[in-house]
């Protein structure tokens, strides 16, 4: 939710779960998303509120990060398939989002951030979707109009709240 004004009302997930509440879904949000975070770091630290948490439909997206910390890609091929595995085995539905195009943000290129390299990262994730038969929500060319409306926060690399609600909104 990096960017967005207030994080708890208005990151993808937040703006998500205000839609199904308006449709009036029973709605418990745990967003354990944390920006900076590898898919590594996701499954040591964010894959275990699963458990705990117990919920019934979990988003995952990863691979800017693990591209801009030099994760090379056998180790997120691993990490991914680890966090499909677990998320899966929970027995909630499981919908992945493929990487945004952080990259032609301001700040991408400083990050390491190349067409090629998200190309490669977001290959392997949709391998490890097919594999693991979970749902993929492909945003990419809703990703290529924000990026061409420039619809970047004042740090250069996160998306505006006005993305994340049309990512809810798709």
């Amino acid at each position: 939710g990096i960017g967005a004004p207030n994080p708890e009302t208005d990151a993808f997930p937040a703006k998500l779960a205000e839609r199904w509440r308006a449709k009036g879904c029973k709605v418990e949000l745990k967003n354990a998303g944390i920006s900076g975070y590898t898919a590594g770091q996701i499954l040591s630290d964010q894959v275990p509120f699963i458990a705990e948490f117990k919920p019934t439909f979990i988003t995952f997206q990863s691979g800017a990060n693990d591209i801009a910390n030099s994760v090379t890609q056998a180790k997120y091929r691993t990490d991914v398939r680890a966090v499909i595995g677990a998320a899966k085995a929970s027995g909630a539905r499981v919908v992945v989002l493929l990487q945004n195009e952080w990259f032609r943000a301001p700040a991408g290129p400083g990050y390491g951030g190349t067409p090629e390299k998200r190309a490669a990262y977001d290959a392997i994730m949709l391998e490890e979707i097919s594999s693991a038969s979970v749902e993929l929500v492909d945003l990419r060319l809703l990703y290529k109009q924000q990026a061409d409306a420039n619809q970047w926060v004042s740090d250069g690399i996160h998306p505006t709240a006005a993305a994340y609600d049309a990512w809810a909104e798709e």
